[in-house]
């Protein structure tokens, strides 16, 4: 099997791509969607990118889950992993990707770890089904690994949610994961790191920004329909200031996100 790193980068951070590339391996190579803002003057292409092993596809516009959309509609690898323009792989953890999907056969997506200097994340220490998740988990995209077959064509992430989507600016993996688990796709969490990423994860952090509250909440919205959502709001507003006087404040913020995607989401 192959393995097919999808690498996102934005205007000029395509300079910054270089140092996510490893030195080439057998049946690991690497798209890099380079998303352009319209006003946005391109140079020339990094030397190093010019590798046999390297295929750079463009873009248009501005969104994170488009520009990941556009690098899933150009993937070949029969194993696609999802990244960033900011990573450090390790190559041996990385090509123990590709045995884990040959082992399990009818695995359409997995999940990982990352491991961090800079904002640690904790994991469960067991593997387990996407759909029996644990209450707390939340995913990271850099985690994500997937069969091309099982899911080109068939599942995307979300234009609502994600770094510079209009309002909900996080969020777009773990709504990726509901419309996957809604299409019936087999997704396990495997408790194995495959590469370091020393920045905070935006998805599932309550830091008080308004716009990653609204996106949380969102989330909660189309995730929980077994009535706890409410409760679930009030423990996100609780969560996200600590401080009674501020509380409806954030409170305000979380209906703001649950009415915006009332209004807006359409099912993938």
């Amino acid at each position: 099997m192959t393995l097919e790193i999808l690498i996102c980068t934005y205007n000029d951070r395509i300079a910054g791509v270089a140092d996510v590339l490893m030195p080439p391996m057998h049946n690991i190579s690497y798209l890099v969607s380079w998303q352009q803002s319209d006003d946005f003057v391109a140079g020339q292409l990094p030397p190093v990118l010019q590798r046999d092993d390297v295929k750079v596809v463009t873009t248009v516009g501005k969104g994170l889950s488009g520009n990941r959309n556009n690098a899933m509609s150009h993937a070949s690898g029969d194993v696609c992993l999802i990244a960033d323009d900011d990573l450090e792989y390790i190559p041996n953890h990385v090509a123990h990707i590709v045995d884990i999907f040959e082992s399990h056969p009818t695995l359409d997506i997995a999940s990982f770890k990352y491991e961090s200097r800079v904002a640690p994340k904790d994991y469960p220490s067991y593997s387990f089904d996407l759909r029996q998740r644990p209450d707390g988990y939340f995913l990271s995209s850099i985690e994500i690994a997937f069969r091309r077959k099982s899911v080109q064509g068939k599942v995307w992430f979300n234009r609502l949610f994600g770094a510079n989507a209009p309002v909900l600016d996080s969020g777009e993996e773990n709504v990726f994961m509901l419309d996957a688990l809604e299409k019936g796709l087999n997704w396990f969490y495997f408790p194995y790191t495959i590469v370091r990423h020393d920045h905070p994860a935006a998805t599932g952090q309550c830091d008080g920004d308004p716009r990653r509250v609204m996106a949380i909440a969102a989330y909660i919205h189309l995730a929980y329909k077994d009535g706890s959502a409410p409760l679930r709001y009030v423990r996100l507003a609780w969560r996200s200031c600590r401080n009674p006087l501020k509380f409806f404040t954030m409170l305000g913020h979380v209906m703001q996100g649950v009415k915006y995607i009332k209004k807006n989401y359409v099912p993938a």
